[in-house]
């Protein structure tokens, strides 16, 4: 098999392997407090963190699988095939979770957000009136969450170019050059 496809097959395996994990996490956390990932940062920032260090964990064993070094544009072919998986299971994950699993969600979570936008508003010494305000500019949070073909398309490209921009990133710094081997050293004369 030749490196391209030996990439193409790694990237598609860790992919998938990456999208399970990233729905049994989110199952776990949504059984845990349905709307823990939207009104907590910490929780946010955690799964941030932790998925771009199973990115480059990804990233590392696959070069290491196709021989310890590759290009740039090696890794960015991998991280990208790995970044499409998953956009588009992330993507199918929320529309059967808001659709099937719990419908309720969007209401339920665009409750929450709304209660903690106020609270930290109250908290930096907002009037009422300018709460008010700010959260009518805020629009329809419920409308955002729901899944439309709309908040759908567009939930999978911000997801994509979040990942395609990650993937340039890990490319950029796992890539690995092969040291040239010269056959014979330079007689002297």
């Amino acid at each position: 098999m030749d490196k391209s496809a030996l990439i193409s097959k790694l990237s598609l395996k860790n992919g998938f392997m990456l999208a399970a994990v990233s729905i049994v996490l989110s199952l776990t956390l949504h059984f845990i407090d349905p709307v823990l990932v939207y009104t907590s940062f910490i929780a946010q920032v955690g799964i941030f963190v932790l998925f771009i260090a199973l990115l480059v964990v990804v990233g590392i064993n696959i070069r290491k699988e196709i021989g310890g070094f590759w290009t740039f544009g090696e890794a960015f072919k991998a991280f990208l095939i790995i970044s499409l998986i998953l956009a588009l299971t992330a993507t199918l994950y929320n529309v059967v979770l808001m659709k099937l699993i719990d419908p309720d969600l969007p209401a339920k979570a665009a409750a929450a957000i709304g209660d903690a936008q106020r609270a930290m508003m109250e908290k930096f010494g907002m009037a009422s009136e300018q709460i008010d305000e700010a959260m009518a500019k805020a629009g329809n949070m419920q409308e955002k969450l729901e899944p439309t073909f709309k908040n759908i398309f567009t939930s999978f490209g911000v997801s994509l170019a979040l990942y395609g921009v990650l993937s340039l990133i890990l490319s950029a710094i796992l890539k690995k050059k092969q040291p040239v081997v010269f056959d014979s050293f330079p007689k002297e004369a």
